[in-house]
């Protein structure tokens, strides 16, 4: 159940926010398995002011760039990793209508036992023990 945070300029229209929203959700659970369900998802908007980054290191990107950080439980390999930054990259670009080069993902993988999903219990739990 991973932990997802998108730095933006401000300015985006509704629509857009919930597209890239729906795209990264759709891009892990395609390509990293993660579940349906496990919606956590914030956007933050900044002005200009609040918001920098490089437009020509290490190619041309537009002011427009998504920060994408995600926290997620590890184990995954490098090419399950390398699988999700282009299904996301190419997902955002279809909808809705991102660049490529605008989309900077960092992946923080954590153990089990730093995730509390509430009620006070630490890890993960299996859903049929999550549901008894």
């Amino acid at each position: 159940m991973p932990m997802t945070h998108i730095s933006m300029r401000k300015g985006k229209p509704p629509a857009y926010r919930a597209a890239v929203l729906e795209g990264i959700h759709a891009a892990l659970h395609q390509t990293l398995g993660v579940h349906p369900q496990a919606y956590f998802m914030s956007v933050t908007e900044h002005d200009d002011a609040d918001f920098r980054v490089n437009t020509t290191y290490p190619f041309t990107r537009s002011p427009d760039v998504l920060l994408i950080q995600i926290t997620l439980t590890e184990g995954r390999c490098a090419e399950e990793k390398q699988r999700f930054y282009q299904d996301l990259a190419q997902r955002l670009a279809i909808a809705p209508g991102v660049n490529p080069a605008d989309v900077f993902i960092n992946l923080i993988e954590v153990a089990s036992e730093n995730w509390s999903p509430g009620n006070g219990m630490a890890g993960r739990i299996p859903v049929a023990t999550a549901n008894s």
